[in-house]
């Protein structure tokens, strides 16, 4: 077993779940509690104090945040820690029952008290209670002086634009846990996306509750100034657009991307359903066949876009023809990628007192066959690049001696597929690119070859903390 801290016992150890906006908020806190003085750890036996940073969207979201509380609860018990530290957003959703189930728990923080992480957690340490800090989710926008101990891979990095939400979507917790949409000034998310690319940082990953409202909220400047400035820093390979609303897409929007060279062809759309009954029951505009007019342009622009989308099955009044109307706009629209989940009543939205509530099992059934035409897609997509040659980040071993798994512009990190490579000029090196030709594909991921490294460089390991893959995409 690793030998404890020292006798100040000032160990953090971090379970951060949910969504890259979570990551990012767990990643600040980890910078103020490393130069608070904290030693930051990845056992959770060397650890005085484990904060676990939740995500309770949905259900299945409060499921696995129940399940890691009570992990950590148990090494609570077991004498190897000093303080349990609840954070993110089921504290804010439910602090009270939070605290009536795990009563172990010695602080708790919302999405608002992040930069209060400091003084919860000494005063944890001190036995003095769960009380909240004073702060509120509308009070907390991150800055560029915020100095992140990052989790991910060093190549690569999350950059949240904004916080909150401005929409109000029927089935939706969100805007009530984190407050109204607003966007960070846009010199301080290039002065911070400069100090990335100066670390060594290849490829930015925007995010926010939906990326293309940035600056509507009286901002200097809008999502295509945004794009067009980052695309101008040296260093940086591809600059990702993720958890775009379908109508903030503009026409100038689309031309900075199609007329960018960094910015990756790549864009996350979650349409949510194409019916537009139930796209009015979920409180969203927009119906199928302007979700397919988008579509069009978009592949207009730019051939090769990959295009991510995330459907929800079973909301209140979703009867089957209006299911078979979802089916039939995800054969039109051919999107490369596409998550669905199953709607769950959340307490405090529209949507949980509507009438015409779909049995949990016929949601599964729609969910499951959903996903197998998605995935019968997903192959006839990928398997278009057989033949054709990409650029690949490289970022881990494969199997065997000669492969070696990467991603593609088509891929975001954790969420879409990888492309496997296998390396005719030797090793290749994590954190670098290579040309690579496709030979095969895969429902998920592509097969391909390469010959050699492509300029890239080789870099370190990525500092402590974990999270749950693919949640959040549900915007």
């Amino acid at each position: 077993m690793p030998a404890r801290p020292g006798p100040s016992r000032r160990a953090v150890g971090v379970v951060s779940l949910g969504c890259p906006k979570n990551l990012v908020d767990t990643e600040v806190m980890l910078g103020l509690l490393k130069g608070a003085g904290f030693e930051i750890v990845a056992e959770a036996e060397r650890a005085d104090v484990l904060l676990v940073n939740t995500c309770c969207f949905i259900e299945e979201a409060r499921r696995e945040a129940a399940e890691a509380l009570a992990e950590a609860v148990r090494w609570r018990g077991s004498g190897e820690g000093r303080a349990l530290v609840c954070a993110g957003c089921w504290p804010e959703m439910e602090a009270d029952e939070l605290g009536r189930r795990f009563p172990e728990i010695d602080a708790v923080m919302g999405p608002g008290d992040v930069s209060s992480v400091v003084s919860v957690v000494e005063r944890a340490l001190a036995g003095a209670g769960a009380a909240r800090p004073e702060s509120a989710p509308a009070a907390y926008l991150y800055d560029e002086q915020a100095v992140r101990l990052r989790a991910t891979p060093p190549w690569t990095a999350y950059v949240k634009v904004a916080d909150g939400c401005g929409h109000r979507c029927g089935f939706c917790i969100i805007p009530r846990l984190r407050g109204p949409y607003r966007s960070r000034p846009l010199g301080a998310i290039v002065a911070e996306v400069e100090s990335l690319a100066a670390q060594g940082v290849r490829e930015i990953n925007l995010v926010a509750q939906d990326t293309t409202a940035y600056g509507g909220d009286g901002g200097e400047a809008e999502a295509a100034d945004l794009l067009s400035a980052l695309a101008g820093i040296d260093g940086l390979r591809w600059v990702r657009l993720l958890y775009a609303y379908p109508t903030g897409v503009t026409p100038r929007l689309i031309d900075v991307m199609a007329g960018e060279e960094r910015v990756c062809d790549y864009i996350d759309l979650p349409f949510q359903h194409a019916d537009r009954g139930v796209l009015r029951r979920m409180g969203r505009p927009g119906e199928g066949e302007a979700s397919l007019k988008l579509i069009e342009r978009l592949r207009g622009a730019m051939p090769d876009i990959a295009i991510r989308s995330t459907f929800l099955v079973g909301l209140p009044g979703e009867g089957e023809g209006e299911f078979r109307r979802l089916l039939e706009f995800v054969e039109a629209a051919q999107l490369d990628r596409a998550g669905a989940f199953c709607y769950s009543p959340e307490a405090g939205t529209p949507a949980a007192g509507m009438e015409g509530q779909v049995a949990p099992e016929v949601a599964q059934e729609r969910f499951h066959e959903l996903m197998v035409l998605q995935q019968r897609i997903s192959l006839g997509r990928n398997e278009g690049w057989v033949g054709r040659e990409m650029e690949v980040l490289v970022e881990a071993p494969g199997q065997s001696a000669d492969e070696w798994i990467g991603r593609s512009f088509r891929d975001a990190p954790e969420i879409d597929g990888t492309v496997k490579v296998t390396a005719a000029g030797g090793r290749l090196r994590p954190g670098e690119f290579v040309r690579a030709s496709v030979v095969a594909a895969e429902p998920y991921d592509l097969v391909a070859r390469s010959g050699g490294a492509g300029g890239g460089r080789e870099a370190g390991v990525s500092p402590p903390a974990r999270r749950s893959r693919g949640r959040g995409r549900r915007r």
